[in-house]
């Protein structure tokens, strides 16, 4: 459960799925609008859902860290030894939609290095077919 404090000043728990689910489809670029619609088809909480995206907007509104953004596609990675079961999410590779360039943000994980190598292939093989279709 996450904690808030909600605009009447109360507490209000929050769902961590709820939390971890809304993360997953605002990566998956979906507006905020549908990531509040799809919250609640899939049944959770009205109250929760509409404390939980009010809060999404006010903070995307003030805090857009530079380095993410919408042509940038964020990598979590379960590394050794972490659970997870309420695990957090962290962001491990940035890779760039346009240019196909990888951001490591935890190079000091050896896990992070692997999964690098293995989405670079992976890109490298799929400009080299696209070269066939031109």
């Amino acid at each position: 459960m996450i904690v808030e404090k909600n605009e009447r000043g109360g507490v209000m728990d929050i769902d961590y799925n709820l939390v971890q689910r809304a993360q997953m489809l605002l990566t998956l670029d979906h507006p905020l609008t549908q990531v509040r619609e799809i919250l609640l088809r899939e049944g959770y909480q009205q109250e929760q859902v509409v404390e939980l995206m009010d809060a999404t907007e006010e903070v995307l509104n003030y805090i857009v860290p530079p380095q993410y953004d919408e042509n940038k596609i964020g990598i979590d990675i379960l590394h050794p030894g972490e659970k997870s079961k309420g695990r957090k999410p962290t962001v491990d590779i940035l890779i760039d939609k346009r240019s196909g360039k990888l951001e490591l943000i935890t190079p000091h994980q050896p896990e992070t290095w692997r999964v690098a190598n293995e989405v670079r292939k992976a890109i490298k093989r799929q400009r080299q077919s696209m070269k066939y279709y031109h």
